[in-house]
């Protein structure tokens, strides 16, 4: 296993597509900080600071640009090995098909990590061109590990769709677009059953985050059916491997017997 995780991580040198996540976490703290003064221009009078950048900042990465960015880039890493001709030479190992897949979502979890501390970086950065005030060592730990906290947690969210649409030709691109309304979905959660264990709340929840400033939440969260809603999805992600490992084994293919061969040679003598 930790060679094809070895081997995954090397291919990520020729994966063009993870411009998609760098430049959509980097956008996320302009467009965030833009649409804020623009929407609630009464943020200036409230000393719009790095709290509210960070906090913001969350809130559009699990909500819009991680689901995204996540499922696209971990889909696609699935899917090459098809669209590249690329599965031949790995059926010959052989390699199940659950540990490539394992193998794909682990490298997923990573960059997940990376691109939170990524985020945090770009947001230390937009914070001090616009010249935000309230920086302090304690704000990096804390606000910073919550960006980075609430990055791993909406991958957790998303490997299922990672699973399902990485394994349809092509799918990766509409199931990010269906992974965005699932985590825009959460804006219209306030309060009891789905407020707490919907999971791209319950991700949320988990790390801290302050949720009725955002959607409104009526109700105060239970923690306990945050962790059921991520139990949930890691479950899934569980059952689908084992599936994919059931239905299609990786092993060499065996040559079919063309009907008639035999026939066609006789005729030839």
């Amino acid at each position: 296993m930790w060679n094809l995780i070895q081997a995954e991580w090397l291919k990520l040198r020729r994966c063009q597509i993870l411009l998609v996540g760098i430049v959509a976490l980097a956008v996320c703290p302009v467009v965030q900080y833009g649409t804020q003064l623009m929407l609630a221009p009464e943020y200036r009078d409230l000393n719009y600071d790095f709290r509210h950048l960070f906090a913001n900042v969350i809130w559009g990465n699990s909500q819009v640009f991680l689901p995204i960015s996540l499922v696209m880039i971990g889909g696609w890493f699935i899917d090459r090995e098809t669209t590249h001709d690329t599965l031949k030479n790995i059926i010959t190992v052989p390699v199940s098909m659950s540990k490539l897949l394992g193998a794909k979502l682990v490298i997923t979890g990573m960059l997940s990590v990376v691109f939170g501390v990524y985020s945090v970086g770009v947001t230390l950065l937009t914070g001090g061109i616009v010249g935000l005030k309230g920086l302090t060592p304690g704000m990096i730990l804390t606000s910073g590990g919550q960006v980075v906290a609430a990055s791993f947690m909406t991958y957790l969210v998303c490997m299922p769709m990672i699973l399902i649409f990485g394994q349809m030709r092509g799918g990766y691109l509409g199931g990010s677009i269906f992974t965005f309304f699932l985590g825009y979905s959460m804006l219209f959660f306030k309060s009891g059953l789905l407020l707490s264990a919907y999971p791209f709340s319950a991700a949320l929840i988990l790390t801290g985050f302050d949720m009725t400033e955002y959607n409104g939440a009526s109700s105060p969260p239970d923690y306990l059916l945050a962790a059921a809603g991520i139990g949930f999805v890691i479950l899934a992600a569980v059952l689908l491997l084992g599936a994919s490992d059931r239905q299609r084994e990786m092993k060499p293919l065996r040559r079919k017997k063309r009907k008639g061969s035999r026939r066609g040679v006789r005729g030839r003598r």
